[in-house]
């Protein structure tokens, strides 16, 4: 069955609903298994010279005999050789293991023995593949008209330093694994004994493939945005879709479960291949309050309300006191109302293209109205290449007020709310913030490109790949 996907303003609209999707991680980066694919493939273009096949060759020797000739020892030496086609991957749900399978697209076991001392070591045998020493005998074909394959299993490992000193990168080391040939008979060697000897021709010419790096240096986004810890997730989705998830903690704390708490991570069916999620705690506390600026003395103070689960929200404080007193009425029946008013903005998540800026605000004495205030402060891109972030521009902000009062007076304080609302604001700005996702997280000569933004409620980038140069 094929794979089916979200659309961007889908994934916005579940997320939206399910509020805290992160499970407690900081950042969590979802990669379609394709993706990986294509920087696999680079990978083993790039080992292979661009040739698209890989030849192997071993040779290993085993035992000490007594030869017919007196006083005269030898061993068997064995010579395989294969050439390999591409390596497929199959990335399981929650497994830490990588499924590989290679088809043989020819090769080869050649039986000889070599005369040695009766205290020769097998094991330090340095024979080479035409070595005039060894007496060959015929080599035996593959026959690759039974389709033969090598497959396996290699676990998911993390290394030090292989893209850049400091980083820990996610790899698949191919002397790890455990591989078997399928389709294949040889009748000169067990096929154990050619496995084991695959696994070191894998060992001794460092075959593995780098799927990310994460590296932990603080690039200026601060200490909030800076990778301390992560570990490496695979899911399939309900839509068929198999992502690879790196879980980043900033805080070095290890939250017990993996995964997002949404249907499909990734909008793929608008073309995206990667996506970015940031815990709206992270999106208040270091992309909105690390941008922060005024000029009249306002601060932000992080909250929620709801408890565990909820969004994290930012409020502006003090509170904008508003006073004053207006006139209302006709000429022969006028009236003066006088108005002392606290407005205690929020920033908080929304599904539209930017951030929710909001206050309900409930009067009394002898004219009680209710006040809504409400605007979006749009969420743009900013930077290039590894400099991506997200700046937060200052939006309009629309004031309603009813009550049981007459219509002037709902009017009157309405417009003099905006004003002074909007008057206080000119104070605040954001200035544009680095995002881990591009400085700290590494991908086989690609980059990650952001091309849609929004925050929910946790903060979603939708990203395709870009390779570099």
């Amino acid at each position: 069955m094929p794979s089916t996907g979200a659309t961007f303003d889908s994934l916005v609209g579940q997320m939206a609903q399910n509020q805290e999707v992160l499970q407690g991680w900081d950042a969590v980066v979802n990669v379609l298994q394709s993706a990986l694919d294509a920087f696999l493939l680079s990978h083993w273009h790039q080992q292979t010279a661009g040739q698209g096949q890989m030849t192997m060759v071993m040779v290993w020797c085993e035992g000490v005999y007594k030869a017919p000739t007196p006083d005269q020892y030898y061993t068997t030496v064995s010579r395989f050789t294969v050439t390999l086609g591409p390596p497929l991957f199959q990335f399981t749900s929650g497994a830490a293991q990588v499924t590989v399978s290679q088809a043989v697209l020819a090769g080869s076991l050649a039986v000889g023995s070599m005369i040695v001392p009766q205290s020769f070591k097998p094991g330090t045998c340095d024979c080479q593949p035409d070595d005039p020493r060894v007496d060959w005998g015929p080599p035996e074909l593959i026959d690759v008209g039974q389709k033969p394959v090598l497959t396996g299993t290699v676990p998911v490992s993390e290394v030090t330093g292989v893209v850049t000193p400091g980083a820990q990168s996610v790899v698949l080391d191919f002397a790890m694994g455990a591989f078997t040939f399928g389709n294949m008979t040889l009748s000169g060697q067990p096929p154990a004994v050619i496995a084991d000897q695959i696994m070191n021709w894998f060992a001794a010419h460092e075959v593995r493939y780098c799927l990310c790096s994460v590296d932990m240096r603080d690039f200026g986004a601060g200490p909030g945005l800076t990778p301390r810890a992560f570990r490496f997730n695979v899911v399939t989705t309900r839509g068929g879709n198999t992502l690879v998830q790196i879980m980043i903690s900033t805080s070095g704390a290890i939250p017990p479960t993996l995964g997002v708490l949404v249907d499909e991570p990734i909008p793929t069916a608008d073309g995206y291949t990667c996506s970015v999620m940031i815990s709206s705690y992270r999106l208040m506390n270091d992309i909105l309050a690390g941008g922060f600026h005024n000029s009249a003395g306002f601060s932000l103070s992080a909250f929620r309300d709801g408890g565990s689960g909820a969004a994290w929200q930012m409020r502006l404080y003090p509170a904008m006191h508003i006073a004053g007193s207006f006139d209302y009425g006709d000429c022969c029946n006028r009236h003066t109302d006088t108005y002392s008013i606290y407005v205690n903005l929020i920033f908080g998540g929304f599904p539209g293209p930017g951030l929710r800026v909001y206050d309900h605000i409930q009067t009394g004495g002898n004219l009680p109205v209710t006040i809504d205030v409400n605007g979006v402060y749009p969420m743009a891109l900013s930077g290039q290449g590894r400099a991506q972030g997200i700046a937060i521009t200052p939006g309009s902000i629309s004031v309603s007020v009813t009550g049981a009062c007459e219509n002037e007076v709902k009017t009157q304080l309405s417009s003099i709310l905006q004003g002074s609302i909007q008057n206080s604001l000119t104070s605040v700005s954001f200035a544009p913030v680095s995002l881990l996702a591009f400085e700290n997280l590494l991908f086989p000569d690609h980059l990650i490109t952001i091309g849609r933004v929004a925050a929910p409620a946790d903060l979603l980038l939708a990203c395709t790949f870009q390779p570099l140069g």
